[in-house]
């Protein structure tokens, strides 16, 4: 049954414009239109719609003529309609109104064209433009972090050198020798983090160690106590005697600072208290439901850390978005802390659960699995060695010069004879000149003029068998995947110990010694 009423043909020059709806061409324009086509009488009701139309809408022109049509009809401007098809599909559709004469009467052409495919691809193509914009700003924040790492490490290097070489020239019962064993584990703390800032970087890689979850908390006190408000009451709640997790212990400290920071900004000028409390638990399917990350516990006990605030707490909504990057309801530039403290505790096959109320706070727990076997194990220090004394030249090359001086003060005080060079140049002048004398050679990564793979590409053309110690504060790693093809004797990453560097020392030119014929 045609939706058309009978034809009268017309002239075949007429011009489209001038068509009646009656004429074979405008019945052919029309159902074949690959756009939606509805007329619509000035009652609002539908009196005609093309197969284009019948698509859309997921309707049959038997359903539709005689219908309300629902969408405004605003003449001469395009819009966009939302609606559900019969079948429960979402459409959006462009609209566009003109007026028209039908059926010698006024009414209103609809053309209407299904973008909902083009509006996903545009929703994608937004994601992946944030996607790359948050990546390139990642890979962005990556390069300074581990410029300014590098640069730290070299600082801080300084401070370990002397601090050390002070200790030890003093006597065991010396009150400023407790002062200065306390600077030197403070700078070392601080190449931690830098060296975290190397991970985060791309160019480190965490350092797994067996430690005790609540030792490393107590070992924190007074840090943690100082980065919160004087309003807010600090109360532990440790547990002494727990198992052992395998954790890289610098990240640990970032996940505790992060969480009680955030606690602290939680309660803010209020009066508040928070619990930082450690534990033993056993873990369930049921639990790890309910959790953030769902780690890979292979044994059902597990230690945790939690930190609990009396903050104003987190809405629902909120708390479904508190890891993504960059979500933050603080002011700009905060946003990534907890996205990085996510990426931690999955790094360790940990879990985390939040749970909170609002107005009345917040709680993270961090859930670790444990080691089998180290219930009250605690550690021990082995006693320090009498120093070796050491014997020949060592040349230290290194643009840093209280980098250089503290290396010459470390060796000296050792009994090697030390000559220095500031940069490659330098360095492969004074080995040219000396190199019958040198024993061995500390060289820095990153210098001007001549780094240091290319000047021990050079010493090696002068000496094959010169051991050498790679020193840098960057790591080992990416002091690998820049001596590609290359093998040097021995890495330290600075900031060093006095017994680090010396110990390197001896350990190359030992294995050198050995390699000699007899």
């Amino acid at each position: 049954m045609s939706r058309f009423k009978p034809l009268y043909p017309k002239p075949s020059f007429q011009p489209f414009g001038q068509l009646e709806p009656s004429h074979p061409r405008f019945q052919l324009l029309i159902e074949q239109n690959i756009d939606g086509m509805v007329i619509v009488g000035s009652d609002r009701t539908i009196r005609f719609v093309n197969p284009a139309a019948e698509a859309i809408f997921g309707k049959t022109w038997v359903d539709l003529v005689g219908a309300e049509f629902d969408f405004p009809l605003v003449v001469g401007e395009t819009s966009e309609i939302n609606f559900v098809t019969p079948a429960g599909q979402s459409l959006q559709a462009e609209m566009r109104i003109v007026e028209i004469d039908w059926e010698e009467e006024s009414a209103y052409l609809a053309s209407l064209r299904d973008i909902t495919f083009r509006k996903i691809a545009e929703e994608e193509r937004k994601r992946a433009e944030v996607q790359m914009q948050q990546v390139q700003k990642l890979e962005s924040l990556g390069v300074l972090a581990g410029g300014i790492a590098h640069d730290f490490n070299n600082l801080l290097m300084t401070i370990v050198a002397h601090a050390g070489l002070a200790a030890k020239k003093m006597p065991l019962d010396s009150p400023g020798r407790e002062h200065l064993i306390k600077i030197e584990q403070a700078a070392l703390r601080g190449g931690e983090l830098a060296n975290q800032m190397l991970t985060y970087a791309g160019r480190g890689k965490p350092l797994i160690q067996a430690i005790h979850v609540s030792t490393l908390v107590e070992e924190m006190g007074h840090l943690l106590a100082v980065s919160i408000s004087k309003r807010i009451s600090l109360l532990y709640d440790l547990a002494k005697s727990l198992p052992m997790i395998h954790v890289d212990p610098a990240q640990m400290r970032q996940v505790v600072m992060n969480l009680i920071i955030n606690a602290s900004e939680a309660i803010g000028e209020r009066m508040g208290t928070i619990t930082l409390r450690t534990g033993k638990m056993l873990i369930t399917e049921d639990y790890l439901r309910e959790c953030h990350v769902r780690g890979d516990f292979k044994d059902k006990t597990c230690v945790f850390l939690e930190v609990v605030d009396t903050g104003h707490g987190i809405d629902t909504e909120t708390l479904e978005k508190i890891f993504d990057p960059f979500f933050t309801t603080k002011f700009a530039g905060r946003g990534l802390g907890l996205a990085a403290l996510l990426g931690i505790v999955r790094s360790h096959d940990g879990a985390i659960k939040v749970s909170s109320e609002l107005g009345k706070g917040t709680a993270f727990r961090i859930i670790l699995p444990s080691t089998p076997g180290t219930e009250n194990t605690l550690e021990r220090h082995a006693a320090k060695q009498e120093t070796p004394s050491g014997k020949g030249t060592i040349l230290v090359v290194d643009d840093e010069e209280d980098v250089r001086l503290a290396a010459q003060l470390i060796l000296e005080d050792t009994g090697y004879q030390v000559i220095c060079a500031s940069d490659g140049l330098a360095g492969l002048d004074l080995f040219r000149q000396h190199h019958q004398t040198i024993r061995a050679v500390l060289l820095d990564l990153t210098m001007p003029r001549m780094n240091g793979e290319e000047l021990f590409s050079e010493i090696q053309q002068i000496r094959q068998d010169i051991p050498v110690v790679l020193s840098s504060g960057y790591s080992e790693e990416e002091a690998v995947r820049q001596f590609t093809g290359k093998s040097f004797n021995a890495f330290i990453q600075k900031p060093y110990q006095i017994d680090s560097l010396i110990e390197k020392i001896k350990y190359v030119l030992d294995k050198s010694e050995a390699k000699k014929p007899s």
